[in-house]
């Protein structure tokens, strides 16, 4: 690999390094994307897609490929810890604007880029939308999306007799989920049933129910919209019902009939740390 490969905006690149010859404020951060190759002028990664209709159904897990040169791979102060560049890795990384105009063969664009925030790696006062851990009891967690290595599209009520008791959701952006069905869920499915989890993508994950502060008051939110959702969740509990925690933006918590403000009054401290 030549150690020195120059782009037009003045920056070197190389794997696992990237350094600039001066201040710029030209790269947006992907939350999470999951490497797969990576050689001398290019690296692959998966990561949620965006197509041109709109549909839910399109934002599937694809490949893409940008050069070196357009990766900021250098720790930023105050940033996220950037993807290590080898395969297997999982986590953010930042783009340049020409980074983020990639596209799969087939036309299809990474998630958000139309809302990309261009601030790394010298202006990072800009500050990012704030995020409230809310805690909910939900009366429904809907999935849509597909089995792995599946083409068709299902729905499935995750606190019905499809699924396990409890679950243990991670949602990253970059990986499928793990969704612990019953034998009646894995016979509509189409899966072998067992003890193993399986292996979805989602395209939405819509939880309806109640904020804990206030159960007389309910809403729901997809917490695969970015403009509501933190790009990361975890959704975990042991029996229905029981109350979960999303990270959710302003609009949000709002769409639960609660204010960021409330929640931190009349939260428990507790949940904060769970």
């Amino acid at each position: 690999m030549n150690p020195s490969v120059l782009n037009p905006n003045g920056r070197t690149s190389d794997v696992g390094m990237t350094t600039t010859t001066g201040g710029d404020c030209n790269f947006g951060m992907v939350a999470s994307v999951t490497i797969k190759a990576v050689d001398e002028t290019t690296v692959t990664f998966a990561a949620r897609s965006s197509g041109m209709s709109g549909h839910p159904n399109d934002n599937l897990l694809r490949d893409f490929t940008v050069p070196l040169t357009e990766v900021y791979a250098t720790p930023i102060k105050g940033a996220p810890a950037p993807v290590a560049l080898v395969p297997g890795a999982t986590g953010p990384i930042f783009l340049s604007r020409n980074g983020w105009k990639t596209t799969t063969v087939d036309g299809f664009r990474i998630y958000g880029a139309d809302q990309a925030v261009f601030k790394w790696p010298d202006c990072a006062a800009t500050p990012s939308p704030p995020l409230t851990r809310l805690s909910v009891v939900p009366r429904s967690i809907r999935i849509e999306g597909h089995v792995r290595d599946q083409a068709a599209f299902f729905h499935l009520e995750l606190l019905g007799p499809d699924a396990a008791e409890g679950q243990d959701l991670v949602w990253t952006g970059a990986d499928f989920v793990d969704v612990q069905l019953t034998e009646t869920g894995a016979r509509r499915l189409r899966v072998a049933p067992g003890a193993a989890p399986v292996k979805i993508w989602p395209t939405r994950i819509v939880v309806e129910g109640s904020p804990s502060i206030d159960e007389a008051v309910s809403g729901e939110v997809d917490v695969l919209d970015g403009e509501l959702a933190a790009a990361v969740q975890h959704i975990r509990y042991s029996v229905p019902g029981a109350p979960i925690a999303l990270s959710l933006t302003q609009d949000g918590v709002n769409a639960f009939h609660v204010t960021p403000q409330a929640v931190a009054e009349l939260s428990d401290p507790r949940e904060a740390r769970s």
